[in-house]
């Protein structure tokens, strides 16, 4: 560009002083052949001079044609990109030959036959000096249209400076919108395999409940089995077994209800992270069309890029008329300049705009992890709760087994001891009352205890003030009922203990015979006594079902529900 310039005001430069050193050079030609026409036709000199002035005009006359022609040329060839060299080239070999013509016309023998013919210099001086205010007036024109063409070549390469930087701020903006695209497809994968795992998570689960079904039903078999045998040599071991029986099917409704809230829990977080990769997926589909509205504004761009161009083109080739050119050039600057300024304000509307969008997806995005976050540690809790009353489920289950084998044992033992049976009997009714009145204010305790779990769950917004407060009134609740329930596991203690030595004591009456072992009929009587305590205990009813419950069983759930 710099150079083009260059070669240009040299050009014109050239331009200037071939028009001015042909016009002058044409002057003194015309005044030589006017004054050559005065001469005498017998001087001998004048004929020569005269035929080498002809001579000279011709000679002129051609180089002002070649001048001209270049001029025309350059007119021409200007708003198509012309080659400079060539033209200042063309310029000196011009300059050149006039420089020769001029210095044959201003030779001694010129002077001498101007002397002769007494040309007036003064007259010639005048033209000259009127042909050379011409020549300057020429060449003002000449600089105001290179000063013009200077200031349009200014604001045209300033549009294109402007438009390019659009150009670029468009495509960075495009590459920031496909890494927050990139971003949010990563932060996807992260939640479709944590989704994934928790499903794997309750499927396990729900192998596991089904093992344990089926260990149950087992259990429950056999249990049955035992009984019906049982049932035939005592109808009140049939009522134990069945109590047996009860409380497994209890245990087994227990273990149905944990697992179908751990089920719910896990199946609302799953629909939760379904609604979530849903909503970013949406947010995906967002971005992808400001990328395509980004685009089509770099596309229009472009074409109005290329329409300044075009609008370059037609103000070079219309620079031929000087009035005309000046005012397409002003109006054509005041365009662009109305058009940089209107596309700033666009692009920086767009901009702003973009960027106020893409901060409301990020904080959004922040908002959902936080929330996806404490779901899963809410998940996390649930499963270790879960867990946590599977193995208390397993551990009940032994229990049972080993509760199961004592019954038998029992029954034998029971088989022996007729005699001591109703004196056993009734000292079991008046413990169980005591036990069941223990047992209706542990029940009171226990729904207080569910209901505030109840209450813990539905208000997962309260302040941690609060969330203290509440783990402090369950964990006080929790201990007040382990203390109450150690205290009538001593009761029941001392109780057994004075059964046991009641037991001790012979029977006098007449109608006794005597058994096998009868030295330890008294002590063997007294097992079914310290075993049917803890049966009885056993048949309190749930508050939520009003089915039988294993009060040890219950503390440990409450335990459980305390820890959660």
């Amino acid at each position: 560009m710099a150079k083009n310039t260059t070669n240009r005001h040299y050009s014109l430069r050239k331009l200037k002083t071939g028009t001015a050193s042909v016009a002058v050079a044409l002057t003194v030609v015309g005044a030589g052949l006017v004054a050559g026409q005065t001469v005498r036709a017998d001087h001998s000199d004048l004929v020569a001079e005269k035929q080498r002035l002809e001579d000279l005009g011709q000679k002129f006359e051609r180089l002002k044609q070649r001048s001209e022609l270049y001029l025309q040329q350059y007119y021409d060839n200007k708003s198509n990109g012309y080659k400079g060299d060539w033209y200042v080239q063309q310029l000196k070999m011009l300059n050149r030959d006039l420089e020769q013509a001029y210095n044959e016309l201003s030779g001694e023998a010129h002077k001498d036959a101007l002397g002769k013919l007494g040309i007036d210099n003064a007259d010639l001086k005048a033209k000259i000096t009127e042909l050379e205010k011409s020549v300057e007036e020429k060449n003002d024109v000449l600089s105001q249209i290179k000063k013009e063409l200077e200031e349009a070549e200014k604001d045209i390469q300033f549009g294109r400076e402007v438009h390019a930087a659009d150009l670029l701020r468009h495509k960075q903006e495009i590459a920031e919108k496909e890494n927050v695209i990139s971003k949010l497809n990563g932060e996807l994968q992260p939640l479709k395999q944590k989704v994934d795992e928790t499903d794997r998570n309750l499927q396990q689960e729900k192998q596991k409940v089904l093992s344990l079904e089926q260990q149950l039903a087992v259990t429950k078999e056999n249990a049955k089995k035992d009984f019906e045998l049982a049932a035939l040599g005592h109808q009140l071991a049939d009522k134990e077994y069945n109590a047996k029986i009860a409380e497994l099917e209890s245990k087994l409704a227990d273990a149905k209800k944990d697992f179908e809230l751990a089920a719910l829990g896990h199946q609302h977080a799953h629909n939760e992270y379904q609604a979530k990769l849903a909503e970013k997926d949406g947010q995906i589909k967002q971005l992808e069309e400001q990328k395509q509205i980004l685009d089509a504004s770099r596309k229009g761009t472009a074409r109005d890029l290329e329409a300044v161009r075009q609008a370059k083109k037609a103000t070079e080739a219309e620079l031929n008329n000087l009035k005309a050119e000046l005012a397409k050039v002003t109006e054509q600057k005041q365009i662009l300049d109305a058009s940089r300024k209107g596309t700033a304000r666009d692009l920086e509307a767009v901009r702003k705009s973009k960027k106020q969008q893409v901060e409301a997806a990020l904080k959004q995005l922040e908002e959902q992890n936080k929330i996806s976050e404490a779901s899963r540690k809410g998940l996390r809790r649930d499963l270790d709760t879960s867990r946590e009353a599977k193995k208390q489920v397993e551990k009940d289950l032994a229990n049972l087994t080993a509760e199961l084998d004592k019954v038998k044992e029992e029954k034998q033992i029971s088989d022996a001891s007729r005699q001591g049976l109703r004196r056993d009997l009734d000292a079991s009714r008046e413990a169980k009352k005591q036990v069941e009145k223990a047992l209706e204010e542990a029940n009171s305790k226990l729904a207080a205890l569910e209901k505030l779990n109840k209450d813990l769950e539905e208000s997962k917004k309260l302040t941690e003030k609060e969330k203290a407060e509440l783990q402090a009134k369950l964990e006080a609740e929790a201990k007040a009922l382990k203390e109450q329930l150690a205290k009538q596991a001593e009761e029941l203690a001392k109780l057994r203990a004075g059964k046991a030595s009641d037991s001790q004591t012979p029977d006098a009456k007449p109608g006794n015979k005597a058994v096998p072992g009868k030295g330890q009929a008294p002590q063997a009587g007294t097992k079914p006594n310290q075993n049917k305590a803890p049966m009885k205990e056993t048949k309190r009813q749930l508050p939520s079902t009003g089915e039988t419950a294993n009060p040890f069983f219950t503390a440990a759930a409450l335990t459980v529900m305390a820890a959660a």
